[in-house]
């Protein structure tokens, strides 16, 4: 259509050129360039449009993997009076997913696009850039232009129970002390008394508080005697790879999550470890924000260049009296952490393999 109506005007400001020139007709002059001047300044308009771009988004700066929001992209230019228009197109890395919601009017050229943002696996991804296709008001030029703003967008794992997981047990020391009493697990240095949470053990009701309140009520034991547990990831690159993304390891990142966050219910200290990573200790202070305990973990690549075995030796002999250690290993390597794991479990420390 943009064809036809350009070369209609070429020819309608071409016969009266020729016309005017025949006939020696003014008017006839005046009318093609007319014509022409419209079409210069419309030209005009449409190449030299694209100046001092702003664009705005309006997007959450993290997400939670399979969260869906609606977002907006604005694109503001030098004043044009209105006769630029703009239609705007949003660009997103693999971890997201943009569905552009129906425009609200007939005409796609408003430089606002609104869209359905979804997150589809966890990482630091970024919105961007932004593509623009420029058009004067009778849709006779059309340019294509780009700006290079981006958004970074952070998409946290998303917690999933792992369905071997045990809270119970220890390090060697309170593995012998534990047997010795009959069970494992939880200690018996009671600290209080505190409201029922959802989630909390029913084991830990306390009975006599809830019948003086009137509310549920839960025993409270000392963290330090309930259990702690490093857990130790495996950052090699030994995962399984699809492209850029490794599922397995996002797998246990997911599994990861759900114990960082669930450890406070179960009154548990956590040291989640790597092979290319510092130290993480999480305190009960820890525990505010739940969003803070994912980020790091949002963060986690299988890039380090060793392999979390190394560091065995190292984590059993400043953890291993008291915490149970637990690796977090690549499904085709189970056999071999397996296998090393079973040396330290026979000398009696808590040593455990998820892949």
């Amino acid at each position: 259509m943009r064809e036809y109506k350009l070369t209609a005007l070429m020819a309608a400001t071409s016969f009266l050129l020729c016309s005017g020139l025949m006939t020696n007709n003014r008017q006839m002059y005046w009318m093609a360039s007319v014509l022409g001047a419209l079409m210069l300044g419309a030209y005009l308009l449409v190449r030299r449009g694209a100046q001092q771009v702003a664009v705005q988004r309006r997007c959450p700066a993290e997400l939670m993997e399979g969260e869906t929001v609606e977002a907006e992209v604005a694109v503001a230019m030098q004043a044009r009076w209105g006769l630029l228009w703009i239609q705007a197109e949003d660009a997103a890395s693999s971890g997201l997913l943009l569905e552009p919601l129906s425009a609200e009017s007939g005409s796609p050229f408003t430089g606002v696009v609104h869209y359905r943002l979804t997150a589809l696996r966890r990482g630091e991804h970024q919105l961007g850039p932004v593509s623009l296709t420029l058009s004067d008001p009778f849709g006779l030029f059309v340019r294509q232009e780009r700006v290079d703003d981006t958004t970074a967008v952070l998409v946290l794992p998303r917690p999933m129970a792992l369905p071997r997981w045990n809270w119970e047990g220890g390090g060697r020391g309170r593995l012998i002390a534990s047997t010795m009493r009959g069970k494992r697990g939880e200690g018996t240095d009671w600290h209080g008394v505190r409201p029922y949470t959802p989630g909390d053990p029913l084991r830990r009701i306390h009975w006599r508080a809830t019948a003086r309140h009137g509310s549920w009520h839960v025993r409270e034991f000392e963290v330090s005697q309930l259990a702690p547990t490093v857990l130790a990831l495996e950052q090699a690159p030994t995962w399984r790879a699809d492209g850029e993304a490794y599922p397995d390891f996002d797998q246990a990142i997911r599994h990861i999550a759900w114990i960082i966050l669930e450890a406070p219910r179960q009154g548990v200290s956590v040291i989640l470890v790597g092979s290319g990573m510092p130290e993480l200790r999480l305190t009960p202070e820890s525990y505010t924000d739940p969003r803070a305990l994912l980020r790091p973990l949002a963060r986690i690549q299988p890039n380090a260049d060793h392999s979390i075995l190394d560091d065995l030796p190292r984590l059993i002999q400043q953890y291993g009296e008291q915490y149970r250690i637990a690796l977090f290993a690549p499904p085709q390597e189970y056999a071999l952490f397996h296998a090393r794991a079973q040396g330290y479990q026979a000398q009696g420390y808590a040593v455990e393999v998820y892949a």
